[in-house]
């Protein structure tokens, strides 16, 4: 008994340490209470949003936390100075609730906010005028909301703003000129609005940004010179911002950009002018109107480079081995590529290049194609007869693959240097199919996608483009893009997960078309609305599972009545004509018989003799 009362000693300290620290654990945490007006504020804003549960009674800067996952976020952090007795709450996180519609007035009362995050709610109606009361704030993003109106005036006076992100609203009327005033701002996104141009030229004052990201600006037109000289912009955006004219011909000093995004503009003038930024990791400059000849120097393995659908740019590519590939995408250019494609490859880049095909270049004109977008080759056999071809080739941040063996081509343009692959694939079941592999893989991008279908013989087609969402698989995430097939929009914002009822579960679009120069062009494109970030940074922008085009075929009717020729109308009139004539003539007849025998009957009387 003796040697056993050194180890019950030890294990009766260590059980009371235990007990000691849990006890501990359970005690509320110390500190300084929070300020009494703040405390108020927020739970007068909780009370609105219906949150009150998750703070009632509890005291916000020592319960700092109440709700931290992927899908929401409900969190304060305050400010606790000695000496003062009381915490101030100097940032708030409200994100990912669907249930929270409006900006309460009292939210405006936390007036020592450095920080403010609402996105990812469904907050509506205008940005209150009350907001110039947060005269501290340098973080605030309202992104991925329901917000409407414009940027009210007061919102000048937040000059500590550094970080502004307000996409994928309803915000309307012009970019407001005060933004100049902000001169703070490290960190501006605007785009999926609908605000209007033009940008503001006094933006170039803004000395201290790094991130600059505009885009779909609609009304009047821009210009290059908004640029000013920002010698710490890393990432620059004017994607679809009406930019007209020509780049300066003298450079910008943008010593650290490594992103550059110009596409869809009226740019013009000579390529030439982007090799100042040569050394960036991305340059998209596709649908624009640049020319002359593209600068071998700026080719380069470490560079992904859009310069699609500027007509005028020629060049060669010779500087690329052709064992190689390469990060570069200039479908639709004058770019000669014959010394890095075979010649059945260069057949089907000079169909696109000149918006129709020559059938003596293509053999066989085709009739059906079928693809498995991100996938191996896949035979249906018993349910549609079709075999989808494969189409798992990388195309990275720009590129494109051709098909020899199918004549199809799809071209890829990533905006978002997070997004690391243009792949995706799951091992879980897909609901609602049958044809369950098809919809595991699926091809991405967060800015632009095309397939074209090249030899097509002209006439009616059926497309049908397969969907499942197999990446955003959160309630909080939301994935928009666009489609146009043959230059036509058939969806606006469309949302696999809306159309398909849930996650995880098959949807299909089917839409006739009519191909008239041998070329069928389907388009998938980011258009700067939905989540950018759920589940991981770069998840947006269109997702497809898979695409078939086949011939169509008339469906068998009933064979309409023949029509009748302009002789055999003019026959029936004929007809008619003298069918009424005598009619007439039976009518008169019956008409003179009746006189002539009441003529008859009244000389009978009159000349009976009298008695």
């Amino acid at each position: 008994m003796a040697r056993s009362a050194p180890a019950f000693v030890a294990v009766f300290l260590l059980v009371s340490a235990l007990l000691s620290i849990g006890a501990a654990q359970l005690q509320p945490p110390s500190g300084p209470p929070t300020d009494p007006s703040d405390a108020a504020a927020l739970h007068a804003v909780f009370r609105q949003w219906s949150l009150e549960s998750e703070v009632a009674g509890k005291d916000p800067c020592q319960n700092p936390v109440w709700n931290e996952s992927l899908a929401r976020n409900a969190s304060v952090h305050c400010d606790c100075p000695s000496g003062v007795g009381v915490c101030r709450i100097t940032h708030l996180n409200v994100t990912g609730y669907k249930n929270i519609t409006k900006i309460p007035l009292e939210l405006f009362n936390l007036t020592e906010l450095v920080s403010l995050d609402l996105s990812n709610n469904n907050l509506n109606g205008s940005i209150p005028p009350g907001v110039s009361n947060l005269s501290k704030l340098e973080i605030w993003h309202f992104n991925n909301n329901n917000l409407s109106g414009s940027f009210p005036h007061e919102l000048s006076l937040l000059r500590n703003l550094k970080s502004l992100w307000m996409f994928d609203n309803y915000i309307e009327g012009l970019v407001p000129e005060f933004i100049q005033n902000l001169t703070k701002l490290t960190d501006l996104r605007i785009y999926g609005t609908k605000i209007q141009g033009p940008i503001p030229r006094n933006l170039s004052i803004l000395t201290n940004l790094e991130i600059l990201m505009l885009g779909d600006l609609e009304g009047n037109p821009s210009y290059f010179d908004v640029i000013g000289e920002w010698s710490n912009l890393t990432m620059l955006s004017l994607r679809k911002c009406r930019l007209t004219g020509q780049l300066p011909s003298t450079p910008r000093n943008l010593p650290k950009l490594n992103y550059l995004d110009l596409t869809s503009n009226n740019l013009s003038g000579s390529i030439i002018q982007l090799l100042p930024y040569k050394n960036s990791s991305f340059i998209y400059v596709g649908e624009n109107n640049f020319s002359e000849r593209l600068p071998p120097e700026i080719v380069r393995p470490s560079l992904s480079l859009d310069v699609s659908y500027n007509h005028f740019v020629n060049g060669s590519l010779s500087n690329i081995p052709a064992d190689q590939k390469w990060p570069i995408n200039y479908i639709g250019t004058s770019v000669d590529a014959s010394g890095i494609v075979d010649s059945r490859s260069l057949a089907i880049l000079n169909c696109l290049r000149m918006k129709e095909c020559n059938n003596s270049s293509l053999t066989n004109p085709g009739t059906s194609f079928a693809i498995n977008c991100g996938g191996k080759q896949i035979d249906y056999p018993d349910l549609m007869q079709t075999v989808f071809s494969e189409d798992s080739t990388d195309l990275g941040g720009a590129g494109f693959h051709i098909s020899t063996t199918s004549n199809w081509v799809v071209s890829r343009v990533d905006s978002d240097p997070f997004n690391k692959s243009s792949i995706v694939n799951i091992s879980d079941n897909i609901l609602a199919t049958n044809m369950q592999e098809l919809y595991k893989t699926a091809r991405t991008s967060t800015s632009s996608l095309r397939y074209y279908m090249v030899g097509l013989a002209n006439g009616k087609y059926v497309v049908q483009l397969f969907f499942a969402e197999i990446v955003i698989t959160e309630g909080l995430g939301r994935r928009l893009f666009d489609i146009d097939i043959q230059g036509h929009n058939i969806k606006k914002d469309f949302d696999i997960t809306n159309e398909a009822g849930g996650f995880g579960k098959a949807t299909n679009i089917t839409q006739d078309v009519t191909v008239y120069n041998s070329i069928l062009e389907i388009h998938l494109y980011w258009s700067g609305r939905g989540t950018c970030c759920i589940p991981y940074k770069g998840a947006y922008g269109p997702l497809v599972s898979a695409i078939a085009v086949t011939r169509s075929v008339d469906p068998k009717v009933s064979p309409p009545e023949a029509p009748r020729s302009n002789s055999g109308r003019q026959d029936e009139k004929r007809r008619g004509v003298i069918a009424g004539i005598a009619a007439l003539c039976i009518a008169a007849a019956l008409i003179s018989s009746s006189v002539v025998y009441l003529w008859w009957k009244w000389v009978s009387i009159v000349k009976r003799p009298v008695a």
